[in-house]
């Protein structure tokens, strides 16, 4: 075994598991320019320890600790995400490289291309270079989709840190022990070392989700907040309105002005005193100040029902719920380039102890459904987008219902389906 050589495919070994979790993070400028400046600093690593480190156990455990720091250190020079996040992928990385590596050792164990030898390379050094690809392949499918997917590699927490270390305690300090007792390159060994790293992956995986839910539950918390003081101060907006109007009406009747000029100024006054009453406060809050600003835009907003069949429900939530309702038809009609069709019809009604909401309107373009929900295609830098459905089905889940979206042509359906406790 050449020590230098089996340094070099170690260090691009790690770099190739590394960019399982990392190739769909931001990256920095000119970053191919930077990857192979990475990977040039990394191998270039490998000539400053004396291959003579590959003689004793402290030595090998100092070697690999270093030449791992090094690739955590330029994957953060070519990603533009935290260090830490860096490091949690990279210790990711590492752990697929530790259970591709055991497994090759077992394959090793049981006679494969036992006798296969290419200048520098050993039988290990052709194993590795024969079966890594596969293996890594199996993890960028799984659980490189799954970092993609949730954009672990953009997620930050001390625990992230904590299962790190234990990570590489189990890669690089428990491999080394067993090369100090000698047992390694045993059949023990390589199984206890594959499980051990896919546990502490599965552990990686549901720490995410973890983080994912608080992180999702802080948001929504958030934006339930804000729809709470934005009811208050549409209220109160509302109100003042509405006494302004019935001012100004009074006023215009002790004004000396022509019978046709006072008609004319009640006409384009009247739509700021037309408050919907639906029977319920914030249903009505709600229509008031969405016709008031939509009869600008010419877009009509109906509201079929009984408001006072959602008095189980809080002011907050109705708010809520109708709010992103209106706010994703209002935002679908404005594409839709026949303007007749820019309407939004919204149907209450109850049967027995459950009550069904449905908000419809037209649209333009494609929307795809998962599980009777759309499935937003914008991205995250715009805002809260994706946050308002999430927000609506856990209402809806609170009071024992949900929702459900249908498409028919050109038209677009949101049932609520509720429940009264």
């Amino acid at each position: 075994m050449n020590p230098t050589v089996s340094k070099i495919i170690y260090v691009i070994e790690l770099i190739l598991a590394e960019l399982i979790f990392l190739y769909p993070a931001d990256k920095r400028k000119m970053f191919f320019l930077r990857l192979a400046g990475a990977i040039i600093v990394s191998t270039g690593a490998c000539f400053i320890f004396p291959d003579t480190f590959y003689n004793n156990v402290l030595t090998q455990l100092v070697l690999f600790v270093s030449l791992f720091a090094v690739t955590v250190v330029c994957m953060w020079f070519c990603f533009s995400v935290s260090f830490y996040a860096v490091l949690t992928s990279c210790v990711a990385g590492y752990a697929v490289q530790h259970i591709a590596y055991h497994i090759c050792s077992l394959l090793g164990n049981a006679g494969v291309m036992a006798d296969f030898v290419y200048g520098p390379f050993d039988a290990r050094n052709i194993r590795e270079i024969v079966f890594f690809p596969f293996i890594y392949l199996v993890f960028l499918f799984t659980l490189g989709e799954f970092s993609k997917n949730n954009e672990c590699f953009k997620k930050c927490d001390r625990r992230f840190n904590y299962i790190s270390f234990a990570i590489v305690f189990i890669c690089i300090g428990l491999t080394r022990f067993a090369n100090f007792f000698g047992g390694a390159g045993t059949v023990a060994v390589s199984l206890y070392a594959i499980t051990s790293c896919l546990m502490a992956l599965i552990v990686q995986v549901i720490l995410f989700r973890v983080v994912s839910l608080q992180n999702e539950n802080e948001t929504l918390s958030l934006l339930w907040k804000e729809e709470r003081k934005q009811y208050e101060i549409s209220k109160k907006t509302i109100d003042t309105i509405n006494i302004k109007y019935h001012d100004l009406k009074r006023r215009l009747r002790d004004m000396n002005l022509p019978e046709d000029e006072v008609e004319a100024i009640k006409d384009a006054v009247r739509v700021y005193g037309s408050r919907i009453k639906t029977g319920n406060e914030a249903l009505d809050v709600l229509l008031t100040e969405n016709a008031l600003y939509l009869s600008e835009e010419g877009i009509t907003l109906s509201y079929t029902g009984n408001g006072g069949d959602l008095s189980f429900m809080s002011v907050a939530d109705v708010y809520s719920l109708f709010g992103n309702a209106i706010d994703n038809a209002v935002e679908a009609v404005r594409k839709v380039s026949d303007r007749e069709k820019w309407i939004i019809d919204i149907v209450e009604e109850h049967i027995g102890d459950m009550v069904s909401v449905n908000i419809s309107n037209f649209f333009s373009g494609d929307i795809s459904l998962s599980d009777g929900i759309p499935v937003t295609t914008k991205s995250e830098d715009e805002g809260f987008h994706g946050f308002g459905m999430k927000s609506m089905a856990l209402i809806a889940e609170k009071y024992g219902g949900r929702i459900k979206a249908t498409v028919e042509g050109d038209l677009f359906n949101l049932n609520i389906y509720l429940m009264r406790g």
